[in-house]
C-alpha cells in the first residue's frame, strides 16, 4: 500500500512512542512530509491510552522508556482484541541479537535501529502498512464470504425442510390414495370375475378371462408394492432375529413352484444367517428369483451364487438375455425408470424397486451389471450375522 493509495480522508494513521522529544519530532516530522498522519506520545501508558480511544494504522514503539517499557506496551496491545492486529515497529538503538528476539517473539513486525536512516525508515512503514491493508482486507472478504456461506446454509436448510413437508405431504397423499383405492379397484374387480362367471364357456372366455384376472394380479401387486414403498422408513426392517439363508431359500422355492432354483455352495450356505426382517428378505431373494427369469432365455429355472464374507453374503445370479444397454442399467431401479418398464422386467411392476429399496434400507444394496452382448448379472448385498451359531 502507497499513501497514494488512500483518500484524504484515510490518511494512514502511525503512533509515534518515545520517551525522548526530539525523536518524537524527527520521525513525526519524516513520516509528516511523506503524506502519513503521524501520532507523537511520549510514554508507554499515554501510548495505550491514545491506541484505545482512536487504534492507528501502525504502532513505532521505541523499547526503553520509563514506568512502561515498550516490551510491556507491546504485551498489552497483543492482548487487546482491538489492538492485537495492528503492526508494531520497535526503535531501538540495542544491537544486541537477544532484544530484537524478544521483540519479534511478542509480535513485533520489524525494528529500526537508532540513529534513524530516513529511506529505511519510510521503506520498513510503507512495507508493513501493505501488509497490514492486505490483511484487513481479506479479513472483511472473509467475514463477507462466512456471511454469505452462512446465508446460503439457512436458505438451504430452509429449503430442505419445505422438500421434507413436501416429501411428507406426498407421502400422506399416496397413502391415502393407496389404501382408499382398494374398495373401488376389488369393485371392479369382483364385477368382472362376475361378467365373466355369467360368460358361455368358450375359447374366447378363457382367453379374456386370464388375461383379466392376469392384470387383475398385476393391479393388486403394484397397490401392495406402492403402499410398501411409501411406510419402507417405517417397516421394521432391522430386527433382532437372525434369519437363516437356507431357510429362507427353501420358503422361496415353495413360494415358486414353477422355477428351478440351484444353488451352488449350498452346504458351505448352511450356517449363514442373515440381518433383518424374515419376510422382507424373503421378498427381495423372492423378487431376485423372478427378475433374473425375466431377464434370461430360461424363464424357468436360475443358479444362484453365493459368496460369504465376514460381514455380508453376496448373492449373484447370471442373466443371458439382457437387452439393455450399460446405459440404461443405471437407474434400473428408480421408480420411474422407462427402461424397465420397456424392458422384459415390465410384468414385475414395482416389484424390483420394492426390493431395492428393501436391501438399501437393511444398509446391503442390489444391483444389475451388464456383460458382453446380452449377458450380465444380479448381485445383492446382504449383511449377516458372523458370530450366530
Amino acid at each position: 500500500m502507497t499513501v497514494e493509495s488512500f483518500s484524504s480522508q484515510d490518511i494512514p494513521s502511525i503512533l509515534i512512542v518515545d520517551d525522548i522529544p526530539a525523536n518524537l519530532e524527527l520521525l513525526s516530522e519524516m513520516l509528516r512530509e511523506r503524506g502519513y498522519e503521524p501520532r507523537p506520545v511520549p510514554s508507554g501508558r499515554l501510548a495505550m491510552l491514545a491506541a484505545q480511544a482512536d487504534p492507528p494504522d501502525l504502532i513505532m514503539l521505541d523499547i526503553r522508556m520509563p514506568e512502561m517499557n515498550g516490551f510491556e506496551v507491546c504485551e498489552r496491545m497483543k492482548a487487546d482484541a482491538v489492538l492485537k492486529d495492528i503492526p508494531i515497529i520497535f526503535i531501538t538503538a540495542l544491537t544486541d541479537t537477544a532484544e530484537k528476539v524478544k521483540a519479534f517473539s511478542l509480535g513485533a513486525v520489524d525494528y529500526v535501529t537508532k540513529p534513524f536512516q530516513v529511506e529505511e525508515i519510510v521503506a520498513r512503514v510503507r512495507a508493513h502498512l501493505s501488509i497490514y491493508s492486505l490483511q484487513r482486507q481479506l479479513c472483511v472478504q472473509n467475514l463477507n464470504l462466512e456471511q454469505r456461506v452462512a446465508d446460503r446454509t439457512l436458505e438451504l436448510a430452509k429449503a430442505y425442510e419445505r422438500l421434507l413437508e413436501l416429501g411428507r405431504l406426498k407421502n400422506d397423499f399416496f397413502r391415502i390414495i393407496s389404501y382408499e383405492i382398494r374398495t373401488p379397484v376389488n369393485g371392479v374387480l369382483g364385477i368382472g370375475e362376475l361378467i365373466i362367471d355369467r360368460c358361455p364357456a368358450s375359447d374366447d372366455c378363457m382367453r379374456y378371462a386370464g388375461l383379466f384376472r392376469e392384470a387383475s394380479l398385476r393391479m393388486r401387486n403394484l397397490i401392495e408394492d406402492m403402499a410398501l414403498i411409501i411406510d419402507i422408513e417405517e417397516v421394521p426392517l432391522k430386527t433382532g432375529e437372525a434369519v437363516s439363508f437356507s431357510v429362507l431359500l427353501d420358503s422361496v422355492r415353495a413360494s415358486l413352484p414353477g422355477i428351478q432354483i440351484s444353488m451352488d455352495q449350498q452346504a458351505a450356505l448352511e450356517s449363514v444367517f442373515l440381518k433383518g426382517d424374515r419376510v422382507l428378505l424373503k421378498r427381495v431373494l423372492q423378487t431376485m428369483i423372478l427378475l433374473a427369469t425375466s431377464l434370461s432365455m430360461d424363464r424357468y429355472s436360475v443358479r444362484v451364487t453365493g459368496v460369504v464374507e465376514a460381514e455380508f453374503l453376496r448373492v449373484n445370479i447370471d442373466v443371458d438375455d439382457f437387452l439393455l444397454s450399460a446405459e440404461a442399467v443405471v437407474g434400473f431401479f428408480d421408480i420411474e425408470s422407462l427402461e424397465r418398464s420397456k424392458s422384459s422386467a415390465e410384468t414385475l411392476g414395482l416389484a424390483p424397486v420394492v426390493a431395492h429399496k428393501i436391501i438399501s434400507a437393511l444398509g446391503g444394496e442390489m444391483r444389475l451389471v451388464k456383460g458382453e452382448e446380452n449377458t450380465g448379472h444380479l448381485t445383492a448385498i446382504f449383511f449377516r450375522e458372523p458370530n450366530h451359531v
